[in-house]
């Protein structure tokens, strides 16, 4: 069985895409990722380096010129800038609110599932409210979590919103029982920098390698793929969600 998916507000890294990857190296090709849509120019760069064979668009609102290729799960965090603490917080009415073309997106492909991503700042400014409200009002059964970085193996705490949308109740049910979903419930401790002796030193004793980025074609580009970073999801987490999704449809198309 293979499950295809649609990444949007992909980045320069793409942490959906990645995890597709990663699930096929480790178990077999399981999942195809058919497209990303990505509204910076310059991520493309990376994203075609990293996905030679995914299709890639640049607006979000002309995705029904695209004839997109029909997916089982639609993914992407739209931009959180509206959204959060460390903004201006202007929430729906900001030009970078992305949320309507996600949904229409949604709207006109119908996937069976739906995972998107935020800061906590769209639960205080009831954006989260709204993308519930406008799934249910088109057949989907929708579940929260906020999930940490620190659950699933991060040095920091990383709070963010998934919301995890279906078109079967049924399928929402399972999501809620399965055993894999139980990885969240046991966080290590937050190494976070107020308990570090040197940031840098303790990134190179646990990950092996420097904490500093390298330049192979000489140009620097540090600063972008520095935002790129920390704008992306931790890409632990839509590894377990995917993998769970793909245990609960086997389970259901047996």
């Amino acid at each position: 069985m293979t499950l295809t998916v649609g990444s949007t507000y992909a980045g320069a890294i793409d942490a959906f895409g990645y995890a597709v990857n990663q699930i096929n190296i480790l178990w077999g090709g399981k999942y195809v990722l058919e497209w990303q849509i990505e509204l910076e120019r310059k991520a493309h760069i990376y994203l075609n380096k990293n996905y030679p064979n995914t299709k890639r668009y640049y607006y979000d609102e002309w995705h029904h010129q695209y004839k997109l290729q029909p997916v089982d799960i639609i993914c992407g965090g739209d931009p959180c800038q509206p959204h959060s603490t460390a903004g201006n917080q202007q929430g729906q009415s900001d030009y970078r609110f992305r949320w309507p073309f996600m949904l229409n997106l949604i709207k006109e492909q119908r996937p069976a599932w739906i995972i998107n991503e935020n800061v906590t700042g769209s639960i205080s400014n009831l954006v989260l409210d709204r993308k519930i409200a406008d799934l249910e009002k088109i057949g989907y059964a929708c579940q929260p979590y906020i999930i940490p970085a620190v659950a699933c193996g991060a040095k920091h705490i990383r709070n963010r919103v998934f919301l995890i949308a279906n078109s079967n109740v049924q399928r929402r049910r399972e999501l809620l029982h399965t055993d894999v979903g139980a990885v969240f419930k046991t966080c290590q401790p937050a190494n976070t920098l107020g308990t570090q002796r040197n940031v840098f030193l303790q990134f190179e004793e646990s990950e092996a390698q420097s904490p500093l980025l390298s330049m192979d074609d000489g140009i620097p580009d540090h600063v972008f793929r520095l935002g790129a970073a920390g704008n992306s999801i931790y890409a632990n987490i839509p590894i377990i969600l995917l993998t769970a999704i793909y245990e609960i449809e086997k389970q259901l198309r047996k």
